[in-house]
């Protein structure tokens, strides 16, 4: 084994490497988390958009087409 120095060393780095890798962890769940509000938000505000003539005339079809058996 190295000296006390060498072996002070060795942990500071591998704290600091376990640090940074935790702050990394931390980032990226934090971004996903964000990326699903928006998508959620998204997803609830489209469901509440107004008719479009498209819209209307498709269910307008689907209303008056004799249904099968």
């Amino acid at each position: 084994m190295g000296t006390v120095e060498t072996v002070f060393a060795t942990v500071v780095g591998v704290l600091a490497a376990a640090a940074v890798i935790g702050a990394l962890v931390y980032a990226i769940t934090w971004e996903v988390a964000a990326i699903r509000r928006v998508l959620a938000a998204h997803r609830d505000r489209a469901g509440n958009r107004p008719l479009t003539d498209e819209d209307f005339w498709r269910q307008q079809r689907a209303l008056n087409e004799p249904q099968e058996p």
